[in-house]
């Protein structure tokens, strides 16, 4: 009788197997080796997330405004910030319902709502009325999503192999779920301590380590905060903001900057935008800021 490892890896290379069905078996395995946050990773990607979503469920796309007349039309914007914050589509649904989505469409785009309160900052700013709108997302985008998953379940089952972990006759023994576990602390489902810290049991969100790539896109998202602060703290952000910011700058370029008060003084800054709340230009702050936690694993 085949393992459970190699049954898993077999689905994984067989395009007709669904990809919620493949996430089914692989909580199966999850749970019989005790990866609880395994476990939850892929309840939240059957089910769907309520919470801040993995890198791979942030898709880019064209902003649009729906009107009367014209049908859905182009949201431009000369300030990156804001376009940046409106162009972003936060997927959460759950995969199967994904599937469904590629299934019934022949092309085109897929519309994710943006924020009402967005929208009502947005009207004000640039004097448009308009009652909706959305991120236009390619359906590419979608289809990236169920290929991610699938393509990182075929890298934890070949991990797993290789760590002689095979769940022979749908069962691990005590030497198999050990061997599992220390698998997790250095195998990251979302690819390489993207996701929010290590797949392993009793993982918490400090246990993420940051990578250089993850400095430097800190780094790069702090300094167009800094840019836009004064105008932020004009539009109702605390003073003291801009001395935050250079706060959480002067961490990030340390040798070994602390994920944690990086994490710490990345949520003062989102406290001292709140004055802000409702202003264009804060709502993009707003969004960059929720970027910078979601590389820190904070919520």
């Amino acid at each position: 009788m085949s393992g459970l490892i190699t049954e898993i890896q077999k689905a994984c290379l067989d395009e007709r197997v669904p990809v919620e069905s493949l996430l089914r078996r692989v909580k199966l395995a999850a749970t019989k080796l005790k990866l609880g946050a395994l476990e939850s990773w892929v309840d939240n990607e059957l089910n769907g997330y309520s919470g801040e979503l993995p890198p791979h469920r942030i898709l880019k796309g064209q902003p649009a405004g729906w009107n009367s007349f014209r049908g859905w039309i182009p949201v431009q914007t000369n300030e990156a910030t804001i376009a940046d914050a409106l162009g972003t589509a936060m997927v959460g649904q759950g995969i199967g319902g994904l599937r469904d989505l590629i299934a019934s469409s022949d092309g085109g785009l897929f519309h994710f709502p943006i924020p009402d309160e967005t929208v009502i900052a947005l009207n004000k700013a640039m004097n448009v009325s308009t009652a909706r709108m959305v991120v236009q997302v390619p359906r590419g985008g979608i289809i990236g999503i169920l290929d991610f998953v699938r393509n990182m379940v075929l890298d934890w089952a070949i991990e797993m192999e290789r760590n002689g972990v095979l769940g022979e006759g749908f069962s691990f023994d005590a030497e198999e779920v050990e061997s599992a576990k220390a698998v997790m602390n250095t195998f990251n489902i979302g690819k390489i301590d993207n996701f929010a810290g290590n797949m392993g049991t009793g993982n918490t969100s400090g246990d993420i380590s940051l990578t250089a790539q993850h400095v430097t896109e800190v780094k790069e998202t702090l300094r167009k905060l800094r840019e836009a602060a004064p105008s932020l703290v004009e539009a109702g952000a605390e003073g003291a903001l801009p001395d935050i910011i250079d706060a959480v700058i002067e961490e990030a370029d340390k040798d070994a900057p602390d994920t944690g008060k990086l994490r710490s003084l990345t949520q003062d800054v989102r406290s001292a935008l709140a004055g802000a709340a409702g202003n264009l230009t804060a709502e993009g702050a707003m969004a960059l800021v929720g970027g910078i936690l979601r590389v820190l694993g904070g919520g």
